[in-house]
């Protein structure tokens, strides 16, 4: 994900509900879940004439969290057929190598990557199994954020990434008896009588490059969903600059400082300023995240999608998850693996270690009032749109440093496209990008 935006949440879990599927007896089948998917294979009878046949799945994957070898071990306890060769590879090198093994068609079994990357740089339909037929399909709670030309390819490990938007003090909110804007002539309205009642409305730390992004970032989402947008400035048929909803969108988050809406010190601000100034009741917004970090103790704090257009959609980073390769032997008992670890009592196990939005309908994660909010009002109703870094085929790292002379008054938000524009080109070339 090009968005730097994974900072340790401070997101205490204050209940985890798991449905546990284990057999009772080492000969007999757990029952079918209440979602209708059934549970692994365990280990053949003593009465089968034939032992299946003997496999190594290689699964190749970036970090070293416990659950991986926790959860291959388990499906090697119920399938002792089966083994693995879990191999973790640092990510600073994971891009490259996994570049490398396409090229050479030597991916392991199974590869461990996020949705965006994978559609832009990886052609999945060539290379991964379409796994848009399988069971647990049926359960998940964003299908269609996984889908790449209409199909899906991987199983993801959460329902979406880190959400985006507008965080605000819930408590200054009811004492004033505001509601959440849902356009931006309401956003508007609500800070004039903030500012009105002696608080900054909104409270932003522009110090920080990726913290600078995020209103554009978000609008941007908005202004090309569900169009061809992002496709033909990709294949270079478009030019930011050429799109009036880009423009739009920064002369909105402009208007909040001409009307004197944002804090004075914005660009001497980082992200680590924003959690106490949010808990000091002196200012009621911030353009951030569900990962804000405050302190000692997270304040009462809700999140609603930026409201560039009317009645928007909470922005969402990108999922992870696993694909498999096109050219591996183990197809089938790929597959398998994929179906186990979707199970709850065997995604639980992952869940319990690296809390996350559930991917799936029937398990259930609890979170602090903040998150669960937003699962319960966004995510879990697919009122979700990717996130725009994870749009544009190129690294966005100089859009922020743009952002960042907007906001001082060194560039229009005109300006800010055209400069835009010229560093796709440039970086697109050198990518070797089709089109470019």
């Amino acid at each position: 994900m090009n968005l730097r935006l994974r900072k340790p949440a401070i997101a205490l879990l204050t209940s985890f509900v798991l449905i546990m599927l284990a057999a009772c007896g080492s000969g007999n089948k757990a029952e079918p879940t209440a979602s209708g998917s059934q549970p692994a294979s365990e280990t053949p009878s003593a009465s089968q004439e034939t032992a299946p046949e003997k496999v190594t799945l290689s699964i190749m994957v970036g970090g070293n969290n416990k659950f991986y070898e926790t959860i291959t071990k388990e499906y090697t306890k119920r399938n002792p057929h089966v083994t693995f060769d879990l191999q973790t590879v640092d990510g600073s090198q994971y891009d490259t190598l996994l570049r490398t093994r396409i090229a050479t068609k030597n991916l392991p079994d199974i590869i461990g990557h996020n949705v965006s990357d994978m559609a832009r740089r990886y052609n999945p339909a060539d290379n991964f199994v379409d796994l848009s037929g399988e069971p647990w399909v049926a359960r998940l709670v964003n299908p269609d954020i996984l889908k790449i030309g209409g199909k899906i390819y991987n199983l993801p490990f959460a329902a979406s990434g880190s959400a985006l938007g507008i965080v605000y003090n819930k408590k200054i909110f009811a004492d004033l008896n505001l509601s959440v804007p849902r356009t931006f002539e309401e956003l508007l309205q609500v800070s004039e009588t903030l500012k009105t009642n002696g608080i900054t409305p909104f409270y932003l730390g522009n110090k920080d490059g990726w913290v600078a992004q995020i209103w554009g970032l978000t609008t941007f989402s908005e202004v090309v969903k569900d169009t061809d947008i992002m496709d033909k400035i990709n294949a270079n048929q478009l030019k930011h600059a050429d799109v009036p909803g880009f423009e739009e969108a920064l002369g909105q988050i402009m208007q909040l400082f001409e009307k004197g809406y944002v804090n004075e010190d914005h660009l001497s601000v980082g992200f680590d300023g924003l959690g106490a100034a949010m808990n000091s009741g002196k200012a009621a917004m911030t353009v951030l995240g569900d990962f804000i970090e405050a302190g000692e103790q997270l304040g009462d704090y809700g999140i609603f999608a930026t409201p560039g257009v009317d009645n928007p959609d909470l922005t969402v980073g990108t999922v992870t998850g696993w694909f498999i390769s096109k050219n591996s032997k183990n197809i089938e008992e790929a597959k398998k693996f994929l179906d186990f670890w979707s199970q709850p009592d065997i995604i639980g196990i992952q869940y319990a270690e690296d809390p996350r939005f559930s991917a799936f309908k029937d398990v259930q994660v609890s979170f602090n009032p903040l998150m669960q909010g937003e699962y319960d009002e966004y995510i879990s109703q697919g009122k979700v749109v990717r996130q725009y870094n994870d749009l544009i085929a190129v690294d966005t790292s100089e859009l922020f440093r743009l952002y960042q002379d907007m906001f001082g008054k060194g560039k229009t938000p005109k300006q800010v496209l055209e400069a835009w524009d010229e560093k796709v080109a440039e970086l697109a070339k050198a990518a070797e990008l089709p089109g470019w």
